[in-house]
């Protein structure tokens, strides 16, 4: 998947912006607060719909503007297709080549990105839910179908939630939700087993890789357990029945897998509470690149992202990361206060913006073969 080009109109502090992003690395680059990452943020929104920043469909549209539009050209090597993410104050709206498609999946399947920011310690640093989203998001990198499994359990959990908060739950309604939840959770947690199953052995590569030393492990934890479709079903309905009683007094959901939790160690010891900083973000990035390499297995090429290159790693966790990102094959969208830093590890073609007051430079494109 490549993305030939960008076009930006009142999105955030870029006025208007079109330019050519048709190479291996594209370089964002220059003073803090200039707009570089708000680049990188278009990007991701173009291929995911939502921003890494902000739920606040406001904050992404220019001070003084009504709406804002991203566009972009795609390659996927059959078929070249524009997409264009619209913003204005009734919310966010896809499109393909001029349509606005039916369902979300069939938009994600032309487009897909993994992204690495600072604040994505957090999935090793915080709690569950944040380890649970990066299971999800993995999930629906390798797969544009596993929205609809999601979304599916998700709705279901929060119809039973809002039966639970009345005065008196109807017992046949609660059951009705109960046995559609039992088949919903087995379904996810199958999908995310899976994902977890294909990330495994690639994350321990990636990771001896990017750091050097320490080894690094992650096992999908769930109260659901092993076996078929069949089993879960029957694990969970058992859950359900026995917390019955408990859910009803606390008027709230108490077992399923929105309460799974990835859990992740370093040396047989829990990442959270004993993982250097550095070690952290080597533990994030390589389960950023197991994810991109599962979606590839299926497939996929996603855009890599990659915010503050910078300052989030050491020298010579960069050079370590340039050179997977190569032999990955993927096409690489960097911020950094520095393109040295990327030009010293590339091999291929770099193409390179300067930012500076939300204004998009020239290209600059060097060869380092």
């Amino acid at each position: 998947m490549r993305l030939q080009e960008l076009g930006l109109s009142d999105f955030r502090n870029l006025a208007q912006v079109q330019i050519d992003t048709d190479a291996p690395f594209v370089v964002f680059h220059g003073p803090n607060a200039q707009g570089k990452t708000n680049l990188l943020e278009a990007i991701y929104g173009l291929a995911t719909l939502k921003s890494f920043r902000t739920t606040r469909v406001r904050e992404l549209i220019r001070w003084g503007c009504t709406h804002a539009q991203v566009r972009g050209r795609v390659d996927d090597g059959q078929l070249t297709r524009h997409f264009k993410l619209h913003l204005d104050p009734k919310g966010r709206r896809g499109e393909v080549d001029g349509k606005t498609p039916k369902a979300l999946g069939s938009y994600f399947e032309g487009i897909r990105a993994v992204l690495f920011c600072p604040q994505d310690v957090a999935i090793v640093r915080e709690g569950p839910d944040i380890r649970r989203r990066f299971i999800d998001r993995a999930a629906f990198t390798a797969s544009s179908s596993f929205l609809d499994v999601a979304m599916g359990f998700k709705r279901l959990l929060s119809q039973k939630g809002a039966l639970l908060r009345e005065s008196v739950p109807d017992p046949i309604q609660l059951d009705v939700f109960d046995a559609q939840l039992a088949v919903a959770g087995a379904r996810l947690v199958e999908r995310r087993r899976a994902v977890i199953e294909e990330l495994r052995e690639p994350f321990v590569t990636l990771h001896q890789r990017i750091s050097g030393h320490g080894d690094a492990t992650l096992r999908y934890r769930t109260a659901l357990g092993e076996g078929s479709r069949e089993d879960l079903v029957g694990r969970y309905s058992e859950l359900l029945a026995k917390s019955r009683k408990d859910e009803v007094r606390r008027g709230m959901n108490m077992v399923g897998p929105q309460r799974d939790e990835l859990v992740l160690r370093i040396d047989d010891r829990p990442a959270r509470a004993y993982a250097s900083q550095g070690q952290t973000r080597s533990v994030v990035l390589a389960l950023k690149l197991a994810e991109l390499l599962a979606a590839r297995a299926r497939g996929a090429r996603p855009l890599f992202l990659l915010d503050d290159l910078s300052s989030e790693l050491d020298r010579f966790r960069r050079g370590n990361l340039v050179g997977l990102l190569e032999e990955l094959e993927v096409q690489v969208f960097v911020t950094t206060t520095d393109p040295s830093l990327v030009l010293a590890g590339a091999q291929g073609e770099v193409r390179s913006y300067a930012v500076k007051d939300g204004a998009v430079g020239g290209a600059e494109v060097a060869s380092t073969h």
